[in-house]
């Protein structure tokens, strides 16, 4: 399908360029950089498989309505794209920048004081530019099928009785995979990259998920990944602080008030729980049985 992009960019007026082909899980990346450049300018992306294909499809649609803020928010251009029976073939705008760093210490807070100014900053810009669509009781509705079965049924009973709560909650825009290599710093721009997960929800979804992000390590110990998501949100790291800061600053700033962190937080885990192919889905449920024993508190209510 490589050829396919090729032709677009022929057809474009491109007459030189150089590919770098990675693979990020089960998707191919073609990396199309013109003559003297240090970032892509085109990146392509295919999927066969019908699970990648489906996420593949929706980033574009996400791009496509993202479009009008496109320049303002900095996220790529869908400029191809081709649905067969041989797979899914995008062709996006390259953006600039590097990836933020990953698997920090929860400790090592010049560092994380930087990530966090830089995705809050975008966070407000995201949130401003895209209006909500209905409200997170109706977005929780939808997932609480999803996970039957997969989640603790005294997390989904919870979630299930705080749909009251949800109902003035307006359903935001949620990048759905915020963590650090899909955020790429430039000098004065931020860009994010790679909106499979894109979807509406409640408010914190994607702080939460970037909190966790910048320090996450997939362990072989699967309880040893879960008691770092645990320290994250119940645990007294300068990460911890941080986060609990950063909702509460979202929340004053959205209108909402701060009683509503635990709720936004159950939402948030049934959102995590139904979504297998995430590599910190596996701890994450592992998480859930213990924030159940523990009596499912308010984020940072407690440390153990």
């Amino acid at each position: 399908m490589l050829y396919l992009a090729a032709r677009y960019l022929r057809e474009a007026g491109w007459s030189d360029w150089s590919v770098l082909q990675l693979r990020a899980g089960e998707i191919p990346l073609w990396l199309f950089f013109q003559p003297g450049q240090d970032a892509p300018a085109a990146v392509g992306k295919f999927s066969a498989v019908p699970l990648w294909r489906e996420r593949l499809r929706c980033e574009c649609a996400a791009l496509e309505l993202l479009r009008p803020a496109a320049r303002e928010l900095s996220v790529p251009l869908v400029l191809f794209q081709n649905d067969s029976d041989r797979g899914f073939l995008s062709l996006q705008s390259g953006m600039p920048g590097k990836p933020l760093a990953d698997e920090l210490s929860p400790w090592d807070d010049s560092r994380l004081k930087r990530h966090f100014r830089v995705v809050e900053a975008w966070l407000e810009r995201f949130q401003s530019l895209v209006p909500p669509a209905g409200y997170a009781d109706a977005a929780l509705r939808l997932l609480l099928p999803l996970v039957s079965g997969t989640a603790p049924p005294a997390l989904v009973e919870a979630a299930a009785g705080i749909l009251p709560l949800l109902s003035a909650v307006p359903a935001v825009a949620v990048h759905g995979d915020l963590w650090s290599r899909n955020v790429l710093a430039a000098p004065g721009r931020t860009s994010l990259v790679d909106w499979e997960a894109f979807h509406y929800g409640a408010p914190l979804e994607d702080l939460f998920t970037f909190a966790l992000g910048m320090v996450f390590r997939r362990w072989p110990d699967i309880d040893r990944s879960a008691n770092l998501i645990w320290d994250v949100f119940f645990g007294r790291s300068p990460l911890a602080t941080r986060a609990r800061a950063a909702c509460a600053r979202s929340l004053s700033r959205l209108g909402l008030p701060q009683d509503l962190l635990r709720p936004i937080f159950l939402m948030y885990l049934i959102d995590r729980i139904t979504r297998v192919h995430f590599a910190d889905n596996a701890a994450m449920r592992v998480f859930a049985g213990h924030y159940v024993a523990a009596g499912m508190p308010r984020p940072w209510e407690i440390e153990n």
